[in-house]
């Protein structure tokens, strides 16, 4: 579907979740989108023996999407968890998980979006989203992982669109 005519609502999505806006993005909705900042993990499980891999940080993200022709507005909730060191890339730094969990959720923000209709409900279109979030996420980091709920204990980060 080209970007011109892409739905409102899902236009404003990506302007959310999109750093920079892609061409065709109603910019005047939100200047940037998901960005490492967002993500504030936690540790939840921490291993004793340094020489293995082991551990887990969690973040929580409420991302506000809005249908600009109704002003119907739905939080879609998720949660993040990645190991803080695994086998194959070693130890994770919190600024490089912070950072490809950004750009995980643009990514599967603008491939997801780019398929929704005026019709779509918008509680579907993030499911999509967060299912392409998690098979994204964990392609870059072995281990990573996005749930549909968040852990318990972890307080999330809530993004609401600016109201113009």
């Amino acid at each position: 579907m080209p970007k011109q005519s892409m739905p409102l609502f899902a236009r404003s999505m990506l302007c959310i979740l999109l750093s920079g806006c892609a061409a065709g993005c109603i910019r005047t909705a939100v200047e940037g989108g998901l960005s490492p900042r967002h993500f504030h993990f936690h540790d939840v499980v921490t291993k004793k023996d340094d020489n293995e891999p082991g551990g887990w940080r969690a973040a929580c993200l409420e991302v506000g999407i809005e249908r600009n022709n109704t002003g119907e507005l739905f939080y879609c909730k998720f949660g993040i968890e990645m190991p803080i060191k695994n086998a194959r890339q070693g130890e994770i730094p919190i600024d490089r998980a912070q950072s490809i969990a950004a750009s995980s959720a643009n990514q599967a923000a603008k491939t997801t979006l780019s398929t929704v209709t005026p019709t779509t409900p918008i509680g579907i279109a993030c499911e999509e989203f967060k299912t392409l979030y998690h098979l994204t996420l964990k392609n870059i980091i072995d281990g990573a992982r996005v749930t549909k709920r968040c852990r318990e204990g972890i307080p999330p980060v809530r993004l609401t669109p600016p109201r113009p």
